[in-house]
């Protein structure tokens, strides 16, 4: 069996990573012994990474020759996986879904065993919008998706394709306790030593309030000027303010260090660079630590935030790689699929709209919320393993139904 997957931007997004680490465990535990192939632009170290082969290809690549490499492997493979998480949704940009209808249809040219594998749909609101997204998931065999919601919209919007629901594929993923040699890598990339790692306050957090939503283009490709006249928002001012507020109260409330846990490495999105930004503001910036060296895989990466006492997050996949990791968490969701994940792993009241950054009483929520988090500590840890073992074996079952007839 050969198993093509095209992730998303698992290269530089950490999250991108925790999807394709467990869409590898599906097809590991539906195929055994299949032959897997996926895209980077760094196929060494990602090979050491996942165990699988990589074609040296970005999977946003528009170059000719590496078009003609994705073909030529989707072609030769049994079955084209297409994951990556939040791919469909036009409330960053529309031209992303005219890149994914065009490139779709190639890829159905020359295999018709083309699955989508458990992705979201995002806020999407222009009818031109939901009618590229339709026509894309239709030269689909089968769509699995994340959540109910997603599902509900393609539905409303007439897909023909069968169209499963079932849960985050990030959701398998394995957890590696850090060994002498990854914390040997911690300590000299960031200075944090073992013994501060353990029992610090994990936080995974994105920039936001600084771009115009739905526009054609992405905001990294918007005229400087205009981006420029964007970055520094009110409300992002606010935002940024409040996080800083945020972590200082949480040294001084627990004692211990904070460990920032970027999730999308692209300098366009700058989750490290945001992070440093938060951490100029703090009265504590000593306690505060960031993981920017790329040096750790997947389940390195988890095993890193599993010394977590507790955990909060405005980037959703850093609150589900904490999950995965045992790690008592709370969110600030952007946009529903957030708050999606927590309804499904019954933790819904542990997530609040990233808009709620901007209010007076931010801080004292998220601490309240903290402080509950750790006192009921057994009971949600209990509760976190049950989720994440009824949503592993639905990932798998679905996976099987969907994929039912391609042997």
């Amino acid at each position: 069996m050969r198993v093509l997957i095209h992730n998303s931007d698992s290269p530089h997004n950490r999250g991108d990573r925790a999807i394709l680490a467990g869409n590898v465990e599906l097809a590991r535990h539906r195929w055994p012994g299949a032959e897997i192939v996926s895209l980077s632009q760094y196929p060494e170290r990602d090979a050491a990474w996942f165990g699988i082969r990589f074609l040296p290809v970005s999977p946003y690549s528009t170059g000719v020759g590496d078009l003609f490499r994705l073909l030529r492997a989707a072609r030769g493979a049994d079955v084209v996986l297409w994951g990556g998480g939040e791919i469909l949704k036009d409330y960053t940009n529309k031209l992303g879904l005219v890149y994914w209808l065009l490139k779709l249809l190639l890829l159905r040219l020359v295999n018709r065993h083309l699955v989508g594998a458990f992705q979201g749909i995002g806020p999407t609101s222009a009818s031109i919008s939901k009618r590229l997204i339709r026509a894309t998931v239709d030269l689909t065999e089968v769509f699995l998706v994340r959540d109910d919601e997603s599902r509900e919209k393609l539905v409303a919007w007439g897909v023909r394709t069968p169209v499963v629901s079932s849960f985050d594929p990030a959701v398998v993923g394995t957890v590696t306790t850090p060994d002498a040699d990854v914390l040997e890598r911690l300590e000299r990339t960031t200075g944090l030593t073992a013994e501060r790692l353990d029992g610090s306050i994990g936080i995974g957090v994105r920039r936001w309030f600084h771009y115009k939503r739905s526009g054609w283009i992405p905001f990294r490709f918007v005229p400087k000027a205009f981006r420029k006249a964007h970055a520094e928002s009110e409300d992002l001012q606010t935002y940024r303010r409040a996080l800083t507020d945020l972590v200082d109260a949480v040294v001084d409330r627990w004692d211990t260090d904070v460990v920032f846990y970027p999730m999308h490495m692209e300098a366009s999105e700058g989750d490290a660079a945001f992070a440093r930004e938060v951490i100029a503001g703090l009265r504590h910036p000593k306690r505060a630590h960031v993981v920017e060296a790329d040096v750790f895989s997947p389940s390195e990466y988890a095993g890193l935030m599993s010394k977590s006492r507790l955990f909060v997050a405005s980037r959703l996949h850093s609150a589900i790689v904490a999950t995965i990791a045992g790690v008592p968490a709370t969110v600030l969701y952007y946009v529903d699929k957030g708050r999606l994940f927590f309804e499904q792993i019954g933790m819904q009241r542990f997530a609040r709209p990233i808009e709620d950054a901007l209010r007076p009483s931010f801080v004292a929520d998220v601490i309240a919320s903290l402080e509950e988090l750790d006192r009921e500590r057994t009971a949600v840890v209990a509760d976190l393993a049950d989720g994440v073992a009824t949503m592993s074996a639905a990932l798998r079952d679905d996976f099987a139904r969907g994929t039912e007839a391609i042997r």
